[in-house]
C-alpha cells in the first residue's frame, strides 16, 4: 500500500461510488410529482433539502430525482450546495442528480463527503464560465478522496446524521418559539375594539415618544457609528457598529438605551435599543419613551406586524420609500397602564432571549458539524 494512504483507507474517485442521473420529465405539472426543487431551495451546508416549490406552474422540462438522491448545485459553486432529498420530485437543470452506487459506500456517507471543504475546494477550482461559473460532472466524477473501512464509514455517517438531527430539531424549536412570540405580539397590539380592556388608553404614538434631535459634524466626538446595515430586521438589538472616524457626513447622536428606528424602507422592520452611545446615519430616527410608556414596551410595538404594515403603507417615495417622525407619530394604538406594559415587555423580552439563545445554539451546532465533517474524513485525525 502506498505511504500516502493509511491502513484501512483507500483512494477512490467520486465516479467509483456515485453516478449522475439525467431522467427527463417533459411536463412536470402533469407528471404526478408535486414538489419542485430549484437552486433557490438548496442551502449551503445542509445535508438534506428542507424547502421546495410546486410543480403546478412549471412549463419547461425538468430532471427527475428519487428519494435518497443527492442534488448538487452546478452553478455558483462557491455557494456549496449539496443536499440529500427524502422524497420524489423534479428539479432544475442547474442541479446534478447524484445517486450512490449500491455496495460501494456506507448509506448516508456520500452527502457528508459532498459537503466537505475538500470537495468544494476541488469543485470551485474546476468550475468554468464568467458570470456564473458551472462545474461539469465529468470533472466532479474525477474528484479523488480517501475512504475509510466500511465500519468506520458507518460510524462517521451515524455520528454526523445525529448532529444533523439535533440541528433540525433546534431550527424547529426556533420556528415554533418565534411563532409563539408572534401570537403574543398579535394578542397585545392587534386587539379588536371589543376586546380592548377599559383601562387601556387609545393614543397616538406622538404622545408617547420624544425625539433626540442632536446632530454631529465631522470630526465626530463619538467613536461608534451605526448605519442601516447594522440592524437585523425584526430584532431588538444592533448587530454591531463601525468606526465613526471613517464618516465625514453629518450624523445624529444617540445615547445608550435610546431607540433607533430605520426610516428608510419601513417594511424592513429595523428598530433596536442601543447597548451603547454613538452616532448614526440621518436615515435613523433617535427616539425615547416619555412618562406614559417605556422603551422596552415601545420596541415591541415598533416590531409588531400591525405597526410595520401601517408605517409601510404610509411611507412616501417610490424607489426608496421612507417615513418620518411626524408620520409614525400618527399611529394610533391601545396603551395599557405602565405596570401591564412592564409585564408584557418582560414576557416578550424573555421570548426574544430564548429565541436568540436557540439560534446561537443552531449556529454553533452547524459550525461543529462542518468541523466534524472535515476532521472525520481526514485519516490523520479521523
Amino acid at each position: 500500500m502506498s505511504d500516502s494512504v493509511p491502513d484501512g483507507w483507500k483512494s477512490v474517485k467520486l465516479d467509483d461510488v456515485a453516478e449522475e442521473t439525467s431522467d427527463r420529465v417533459d411536463n412536470p405539472s402533469k407528471s404526478g410529482y408535486d414538489r419542485f426543487i430549484g437552486l433557490e431551495h438548496l442551502d449551503s451546508g445542509e445535508l438534506t433539502v428542507r424547502r421546495w416549490g410546486s410543480t403546478a406552474d412549471l412549463l419547461s422540462a425538468m430532471k427527475l430525482f428519487k428519494c435518497g438522491d443527492i442534488l448538487i448545485g452546478r452553478r455558483n459553486a462557491y455557494l456549496k450546495r449539496a443536499s440529500k432529498v427524502e422524497f420524489d420530485g423534479v428539479c432544475s437543470g442547474d442541479a446534478y442528480v447524484v445517486r450512490e452506487k449500491p455496495g460501494t459506500i456506507a448509506e448516508g456517507l456520500l452527502p457528508i463527503i459532498l459537503n466537505s471543504d475538500s470537495f468544494w475546494d476541488y469543485t470551485i477550482a474546476h468550475a468554468s464560465g464568467t458570470m456564473s461559473k458551472r462545474a461539469k460532472w465529468r470533472d466532479l466524477a474525477e474528484y479523488s478522496f480517501l475512504l475509510p473501512s466500511p465500519e468506520e464509514q458507518r460510524r462517521i455517517a451515524t455520528t454526523l446524521w445525529a448532529v444533523e438531527d439535533c440541528i433540525v430539531k433546534g431550527e424547529r424549536f426556533v420556528s415554533v418559539a418565534d411563532l409563539a412570540k408572534q401570537v403574543l405580539l398579535k394578542g397585545t397590539f392587534e386587539k379588536t375594539l371589543e376586546h380592548i380592556p377599559k383601562n387601556w388608553e387609545q393614543i397616538s404614538l406622538s404622545k408617547c415618544i420624544i425625539e433626540r434631535s442632536v446632530g454631529s459634524q465631522s470630526p465626530h466626538k463619538k467613536t461608534k457609528y451605526v448605519g442601516l446595515e447594522h440592524f437585523e430586521s425584526g430584532h431588538n438589538h444592533l448587530l454591531g457598529y463601525a468606526d465613526s472616524r471613517k464618516f465625514e457626513s453629518n450624523c445624529s447622536v444617540f445615547e445608550k438605551g435610546d431607540i433607533l428606528y430605520g426610516k428608510l424602507r419601513p417594511y424592513l422592520d429595523k428598530a433596536a435599543i442601543s447597548d451603547f452611545g454613538g452616532i448614526c446615519t440621518t436615515e435613523v430616527i433617535v427616539l425615547n419613551a416619555n412618562e406614559k410608556t417605556t422603551n422596552e414596551f415601545l420596541i415591541h410595538l415598533l416590531h409588531s406586524k400591525k405597526f410595520v404594515e401601517w408605517a409601510s403603507h404610509r411611507s412616501y417615495g417610490t424607489k426608496m420609500p421612507r417615513t418620518s417622525i411626524d408620520l409614525i407619530g400618527k399611529y394610533i394604538f391601545s396603551l395599557p397602564p405602565l405596570p401591564e406594559q412592564r409585564q408584557i415587555a418582560g414576557i416578550l423580552t424573555r421570548c426574544d432571549e430564548t429565541i436568540a439563545a436557540a439560534r446561537a445554539n443552531v449556529v454553533a451546532a452547524k459550525a461543529l458539524k462542518m468541523k466534524m465533517i472535515n476532521e472525520m474524513l481526514s485519516p490523520e485525525i479521523g
